[in-house]
């Protein structure tokens, strides 16, 4: 079958594992890493500070837009230029500063399931990763599924954009003797504006995990004018509130397809 199911993508934060933790953890971490190392900088400013002026940052210029572990790094060395370190110093310290950020941010908890999903899936699908974070599903211990894992850092354009799914289908004809057309992908995410909005553009199918099958406001600040308006236009091949339905799901739709030929 020409136009069978192929390939599943999969969205990362609050798709496979929950975000928030995450970063509480990470970001408060590294904090305590600053106190001990870099105190000028954590007496001048708390860990709040530090959020507050990395998204007065990200506003400043579309160039963070993409580029999550820069906007960081770059946070940390203004506010450590500010509270009297050198350029060098500024520049030194705050990439150690990510280092340690960037190490905590891997250390993700999957929701239950995930590991068996993942394990059936990769039987009978290539699967990889798309992603506008910076956490890196190989660095995870759910890597060894993958085939590959592609983020908005690395290619500098993030969903809904469509050149990012399709960076994904180059990556998954890669692993194939045959190519295939993007019909014949499955994405999986969270976010209707970005997962399931970007994977019809790009002619993929989408399934939209979701507690609320209303279709949210617009997720991020940096989505475009024609991205909005665009999810009004799309929706989602199926519906799913938790990831234990998402083998189930694919093989129904893997069924449809079938019935189609």
């Amino acid at each position: 079958m020409t136009s069978a199911i192929k390939a599943i993508t999969f969205d990362l934060d609050d798709t496979l594992w929950p975000l928030k933790p995450t970063l509480i953890r990470a970001e408060t971490e590294c904090y305590q890493w600053l106190q001990k190392n870099a105190a000028p900088l954590t007496d001048k400013f708390s860990l709040a500070d530090i959020g507050d002026y990395r998204f007065k940052l990200f506003s400043s210029s579309a160039a963070f837009k993409n580029q999550i572990s820069q906007l960081r790094i770059e946070t940390i060395k203004a506010m450590a230029i500010e509270s009297g370190y050198s350029e060098e110093e500024a520049v030194a310290l705050s990439a150690e500063a990510f280092k340690v950020h960037y190490a905590l941010r891997q250390q993700v908890n999957c929701y239950d399931g995930v590991e068996s999903m993942l394990e059936t899936l990769q039987k009978d699908f290539i699967l990889g990763s798309i992603s506008n974070g910076n956490a890196d599903v190989k660095q995870t211990a759910i890597g060894r599924f993958f085939s590959f894992a592609l983020s908005a850092e690395q290619l500098n354009i993030s969903k809904p954009q469509a050149g990012i799914f399709t960076a994904a289908l180059e990556s998954i004809n890669d692993c194939l003797d045959s190519p295939i057309v993007a019909s014949q992908v499955v994405h999986v995410g969270d976010d209707f504006n970005c997962d399931v909005v970007g994977a019809k553009r790009a002619g993929f199918k989408a399934i939209w995990l979701t507690e609320d099958k209303q279709q949210p406001a617009p997720s991020t600040p940096y989505l475009a004018t024609e991205d909005i308006e665009a999810a009004k236009h799309f929706s989602a091949d199926a519906v799913i509130s938790s990831t234990a339905a998402i083998v189930s799901t694919v093989n129904a739709l893997q069924a449809q397809m079938y019935e189609k030929d």
